[in-house]
Parts: C-alpha cells; sequence; structure tokens
C-alpha cells in the first residue's frame, strides 16, 4: 500500500509538472517509467513474502483487497 501511495504520489506530481512544462515531457515521461517499475518491485515483494509465508506456516495467507494491510497477527505471525 505505501508503495501504491507513493507511486500515485509521483504520478500525480509528474503529470502536473508537465502540463505546466511541456518541454520537459520526455524526462518526465522516463520518471513515470521508473516510478512504475519500483511499484511493481513492491508488488513483487508482496508475493515473494507471501510465497515465504506459505512454506514457512504451510498455510495461505488470506486474500486482501488490493492495497489493505495485514492484520496486526498476521503482522505479528510474519515478524516471529
Amino acid at each position: 500500500k505505501n508503495v501504491d501511495d507513493f507511486y500515485n504520489s509521483i504520478f500525480r506530481t509528474l503529470v502536473t509538472f508537465m502540463m505546466e512544462n511541456p518541454k520537459y515531457i520526455s524526462e518526465s515521461a522516463h520518471l513515470l517509467f521508473v516510478a512504475k517499475n519500483l511499484e511493481r518491485m513492491g508488488d513483487h515483494a508482496t508475493n515473494i513474502a507471501e510465497m515465504v509465508y506459505y512454506v514457512v506456516t504451510g498455510e495461505r495467507m488470506e486474500e486482501r483487497e488490493r492495497g489493505e494491510q495485514p492484520e496486526d497477527g498476521a503482522a505479528e505471525q510474519e515478524q516471529g
């Protein structure tokens, strides 16, 4: 969720910047691609963490809405 929020913030900022400064559209577009790839890396890290949780516990994590934070019990179990 934090990575998604950060990406959305960068996206809004860069789009606003591009509208106000059209001569920097090319550079801003590259930054948008970088931000999107960082967001995808966060998604992949989440998937890896869920796979590790399954390997360690033998149980699948509960399905969550996209961007929803895990409950306290799940977070404590993951840390411990």
